[in-house]
């Protein structure tokens, strides 16, 4: 097979590159497990169903004879996988190969591997050790008497039926294997299209919490403007930890009370005494992960929403413990009764989102409203 074929297939237009792009094609550390597996399962089937209509041909006597037969069909298997893996994979895997030069260029393929599968069947049955493995020479027994019957196969006969169904055979497997590319591509366009609505979402807090921020920095300048400086040197510190937390979907709990922090620093500026609160989390979750800017979303919610508006001080309490199914992140705020709304602002229905594009049932937030306390709860399942 020449490099113009490769050529012809858009692998590449360099002889060297060519080879090495096809090494590369055909590589196992390059399959994945699944395909593996299938590969597999593929040699299993035709072991079995060669198996399968050749033992009614022999008797219970005859042990060696189907040991034989064991040991040919499996490296019939084997050439089988091997054949497919080389010849049709990399033309099935071509993106670059128009719709009516792949499918010609599959058909010559698949003759040529049927023709090879049918060379390796009867170099087999012409080995000495494998010799009683002919077809061309079948002994059936009859049931009426008993009696062996001889059929002969001529040469020509042999090689049509086994090129005939060798074609049927690695047919099957190429139907197969585009069926399942073609779940893996939609399944791979699936996990892209969350990634980038996920990325999407946690982008969106950024315009969304930077706003509040600078909100809470005007109010400071006409109060005490070394206080409004001092923010904003915090700022500059919160912002440089949301600017790397916000390129990854996800984020550690350490990580989020690490950007949190900084938030209610600032925030403890600007309310003084207004807002107290407190933080209770479970050693064992400090590595568990959430979506990233989570936490910052509920703390900003409650003191938004509860704290804030209220004259009287407001205690904020952030709590992360380990229940029965997994763990719960819990954010409580005191509020005036009927002040706060059950969070359908930006940042609350932001979340819901990413917590179902995320862990779909295996994550669920809580919000509660009862005798002047909110509180918004997040449970995460073990999956």
């Amino acid at each position: 097979m020449n490099t113009s074929f490769f050529v012809y297939l858009g692998f590449s237009k360099a002889p060297m590159i060519t080879l090495h792009a096809f090494s590369q094609r055909i590589a196992l550390d390059n399959c994945s497990r699944a395909y593996l597996w299938a590969q597999l399962l593929t040699m299993l089937i035709y072991t079995g169903y060669f198996m399968a209509y050749t033992l009614p041909l022999l008797t219970s006597e005859q042990t060696n004879l189907h040991l034989l037969f064991l040991v040919k069909y499996s490296i019939e298997a084997a050439c089988f996988v091997l054949l497919s893996h080389l010849l049709l994979r990399p033309l099935l895997k071509a993106d670059n190969v128009r719709a009516h030069k792949r499918w010609l260029l599959f058909t010559l393929l698949l003759v040529l591997a049927a023709l090879l599968q049918t060379l390796v069947s009867y170099g087999l049955s012409s080995l000495e050790a494998l010799k009683h493995t002919d077809m061309s020479t079948v002994t059936v027994l009859t049931d009426e008497q008993n009696s062996p019957l001889q059929m002969n196969f001529s040469f020509s006969f042999m090689m049509i039926a086994l090129m005939s169904s060798f074609s049927v055979m690695y047919l099957v497997w190429g139907a197969g294997y585009i069926a399942w590319q073609s779940r893996q591509t939609r399944k791979a366009l699936q996990q892209q299209m969350q990634q980038a609505q996920l990325q999407q979402l946690t982008n969106q807090l950024s315009p969304h919490f930077l706003f509040n921020a600078f909100n809470s920095i005007r109010a400071l300048i006409f109060e005490d403007q070394h206080k409004a400086a001092d923010t904003v040197t915090r700022l500059s510190e919160l912002f440089r930890f949301h600017l790397q937390a916000h390129l990854q979907p996800e984020s550690t709990l350490a990580q989020e009370w690490q950007l949190t922090e900084q938030y209610l620093a600032i925030e403890q500026v600007r309310l003084e005494q207004r807002l107290q609160f407190s933080c209770t989390i479970a050693e064992e979750l400090w590595q568990c992960k959430l979506p990233t800017l989570s936490l910052l979303t509920l703390v900003e919610n409650a003191i938004k929403h509860g704290i804030a508006p209220n004259v009287a001080p407001g205690t904020l309490s952030i709590s992360a413990t380990v229940s029965d199914k997994g763990w719960q992140l819990n954010v409580s705020n005191t509020t005036l009764s009927a002040t706060q709304q059950a969070g359908t602002g930006t940042g609350i229905t932001n979340l819901r989102q990413r917590l179902q594009l995320m862990y779909a049932d295996n994550a669920r937030l809580l919000l509660q409203h009862h005798n002047n306390q909110f509180s918004a709860s997040v449970e995460f399942n073990h999956v």
